[in-house]
């Protein structure tokens, strides 16, 4: 009876296990594709108000303040971390400072400091207005059925 008793405590644990990984790689395919999608929809709007459509700065809208989708966005099917201000999972990052896109900004995961207008040096002017290349993270972060996950993607835009 006793080695009964492990065996079938042994298997209930493993099914368990299994469940939740099986959730977690579940959620781990959500969380890309809505960070996919985000992706192909900064392809899709006009490059020149790409960072003016994306960034975290609501008075830079293209159609007024508050008209613009934003940096962050949430992604159906995911929950949001208990610490998430704002209760969405997704993202979007760009080379800033403050609210200007700015070149000389040292972020690795980016490739930064980088040239965003073609001129040549980095400079620490606001390129928001002049960028030729965007590099963009769009991150996607919500509690996992056993431990706060996170997914990344980059890219880096350009005029088609």
């Amino acid at each position: 009876m006793l080695v009964l008793s492990i065996a079938a405590t042994a298997f209930a644990q493993s099914m368990v296990a299994g469940l939740r990984l099986s959730d977690a790689m579940r959620q781990r395919g959500i969380a890309l594709e809505g960070a996919r999608r985000r992706i192909e929809e900064l392809q899709d709007a006009n490059f020149a108000q790409v960072f003016a459509l994306y960034d975290a700065n609501p008075a830079n809208d293209p159609g007024g303040a508050g008209t613009a989708p934003g940096a962050n966005f949430t992604v159906d099917g995911l929950t949001p971390l208990a610490n998430d201000a704002d209760g969405m999972v997704g993202s979007i990052t760009f080379p800033v400072s403050g609210t200007q896109l700015r070149e000389n900004v040292t972020l690795r995961s980016l490739g930064m400091p980088h040239d965003l207008n073609g001129d040549g040096p980095v400079d620490a002017a606001d390129h928001a207005a002049d960028y030729q290349i965007l590099p963009v993270l769009v991150r996607v972060s919500w509690r996992g059925p056993t431990a706060p996950m996170t997914v990344d993607l980059r890219t880096i835009l350009s005029e088609r």
